[in-house]
């Protein structure tokens, strides 16, 4: 026994029980890395507090207008409210979320570059217990114990624009400046790109930092590696297993390992 063959028993422990289908032939240090990313893709339940941004506030009044000849739109607006008394109340939300949060080796680059989850808004749930794909998503930032609302908009394309679009920064800089602070460069200019360009550099797994009024913004989560992975979770995956190996070097003193031996 060690302390790697324990990790990687509690790990895929843990994938086995919530039903996330992984590569039994991944390394450790992937397996770890991957371990993080789901813990970070999944919302751990708990009361929050919700904020709406301006925005939001705007897309709800349209959606309801919307909604007296589109059931869609009405259903989302619905769709928002119950979520936000969700949250409020503790409750699990990843069934809003998308379905590939039980899978391991799926990649989220509006998570890691911009913090950001994408709720489905739809009425009704799946036998998965998933929310049925909606018209519209609720785009939100998750923190341990507040939830930001920064818009509601139609679902993008797969691998469209709307899924880079710089306006969702933006949205959160001007409500909760505070929530970006952290990732301003400060002596460095940020790049002014279009969402297309920035699209183009999404599907290469590029990460960079953008011009958002005037200040050089880093990708919120650190962005993501050359394989599209997340770079914060890799680096807290490395950290860990140089840990462990730090602990069974202090463990291979006779003298210590008695001493644990007492202590418990």
């Amino acid at each position: 026994m060690t302390f790697h063959s324990d990790l990687s028993r509690l790990i895929r422990g843990q994938f086995d029980e919530h039903g996330i289908s992984y590569d039994c032939l991944w390394p450790l240090d992937r397996l770890t890395a991957r371990y993080f990313e789901m813990c970070t893709r999944r919302i751990q339940p708990g009361p929050r507090r919700v904020h709406f941004s301006d925005e939001t506030y705007d897309s709800l009044g349209k959606l309801s207008r919307q909604g007296k000849d589109d059931t869609s739109a009405w259903d989302s607006w619905g769709a928002v409210f119950r979520l936000r008394q969700l949250l409020v109340d503790g409750d699990n939300v990843n069934g809003f979320l998308t379905k590939s949060i039980r899978r391991a080796d799926a990649f989220d680059g509006l998570l890691w570059h911009y913090d950001m989850h994408h709720f489905h808004l739809g009425r009704e749930t799946d036998k998965d217990g998933f929310v049925e794909r909606s018209s519209y998503l609720l785009f939100a930032i998750i923190a341990p114990l507040d939830a930001y609302f920064v818009d509601v908009r139609p679902h993008p394309t797969p691998g469209g624009v709307g899924w880079v679009s710089q306006d969702l920064l933006r949205i959160v800089h001007s409500n909760w400046p505070k929530l970006i602070e952290k990732s301003v460069l400060n002596g460095v200019s940020g790049i002014d790109l279009t969402d297309e360009q920035m699209q183009v550099l999404r599907g290469k797994n590029a990460s960079y930092a953008r011009n958002i009024d005037g200040k050089a913004i880093a990708p919120l989560r650190l962005g993501t590696a050359g394989d599209g992975s997340s770079i914060l979770c890799t680096w807290r995956a490395r950290w860990l297993m140089n840990k462990l190996r730090d602990f069974a070097e202090v463990l291979r003193n006779e003298d210590v390992r008695n001493a644990v031996v007492q202590d418990m």
